[in-house]
């Protein structure tokens, strides 16, 4: 396993993270909780140390499975969770919240959750319009210091508020989305984010499964799935009106993929992890094959030209998202409402 500074902090994490989302189940076509679990310790066996999840991810299964999974093996993990969130049941959904209440009151429940007694690395999942950043952050800060978190961060975040963010605390890490059909945050935050000293963990490195090589161009969404509407963060990901075009892109890099002996997945990785300021690729992995299957991406040496083909077929099919981006489709948490 290869390892990376988590920004300028002393933590090195593998450059492939287990990212926690699917294991919730909660509106991403439900999970295995054995399953997950046989996952996590695979993972543990290959070198995978960082693990995220988040208080939202299915409502807190998806840390209560993690927490199943890494007992007795918290010496050798760097643990990412959430804040900042909450379901809201009048809208039934998700909203912002960084609250100091709500962020007090869901580090605790995280804790519980996980089964310890600190968290590695503690991010404010969403920014809250609706409360001062500075209050956020001394909310963060206050847990610190009661050794609650050893580290905060942040996710989704754009220049302006990190700046607001970094004038009260010390941020090591942004999570945000990044793979090769949605580049929007390489213009500005990755490179803000590589001048500062503070880690970019990418999610979504394939594509929220467009980029493993088996989607279809009528994929079977349950009724709840956050993707049935079509849309990643307002980009027309799923949406069956670019669905063949950027399948076509898919195809491209399946072949440019074969060329070297790897799979779709395995090569859109290696894509992600390019970026040198990545400190992680983040992977919602659902079984130990998978797990296997992304480690030994890290493994080959790549031919010349395999990555430049691949770059270069689905930065067609992105240009053609980015034109029919739709900001207003946004699924991440709304304002809340109370």
């Amino acid at each position: 396993m290869q390892y990376r500074a988590l920004g300028d902090s002393d933590l090195e994490v593998s450059a492939i993270g287990f990212g926690g989302w699917p294991m919730g189940g909660h509106r991403y076509g439900g999970s295995n909780d054995d399953e997950e679990v046989g996952a996590v310790r695979r993972a543990l066996d290959t070198g995978i140390n960082l693990f995220d999840t988040a208080s939202g991810y299915g409502l807190g299964h998806s840390e209560t499975v993690l927490g199943r999974a890494l007992k007795g093996r918290w010496d050798d993990v760097v643990v990412v969770t959430k804040t900042g969130i909450c379901w809201e049941e009048a809208s039934q959904r998700f909203v912002r919240d960084s609250r100091p209440e709500q962020i007090q009151e869901q580090c605790e429940t995280s804790l519980r959750n996980l089964g310890t007694d600190r968290i590695d690395v503690y991010l404010i999942h969403w920014p809250d319009p609706d409360t001062q950043m500075d209050v956020t952050m001394r909310a963060m800060e206050n847990l610190q210091d009661a050794g609650k978190i050893a580290y905060v961060g942040a996710s989704n975040f754009p220049p302006a508020l990190m700046d607001q963010a970094r004038a009260v605390v010390s941020i090591v890490a942004n999570q945000v989305g990044y793979h090769m059909l949605d580049r929007r945050n390489a213009d500005q935050i990755i490179p803000y984010c590589a001048t500062n000293g503070i880690g970019v963990m990418a999610y979504g490195s394939l594509a929220h499964g467009v980029l493993t090589g088996t989607f279809t161009e009528d994929p079977k969404f349950d009724d709840d799935d956050w993707r049935k509407p079509g849309y990643a963060f307002g980009l027309p990901l799923f949406h069956p009106r670019h669905l063949s075009a950027t399948l076509e892109a898919v195809d491209e890099v399946t072949s440019a993929a074969a060329s070297a002996g790897l799979t779709t997945s395995q090569l859109a990785l290696r894509w992600v992890l390019e970026e040198p300021a990545i400190s992680t690729a983040l992977v919602g992995f659902r079984n130990a094959d998978e797990v296997d299957s992304a480690v030994a991406a890290l493994e080959s040496e790549l031919p010349n030209g395999v990555l430049d083909a691949a770059n270069i077929a689905t930065r067609t099919a992105y240009d053609r998202l980015l034109i029919a981006e739709q900001p207003e489709k946004e699924i991440g948490p709304g304002r809340r409402t109370s």
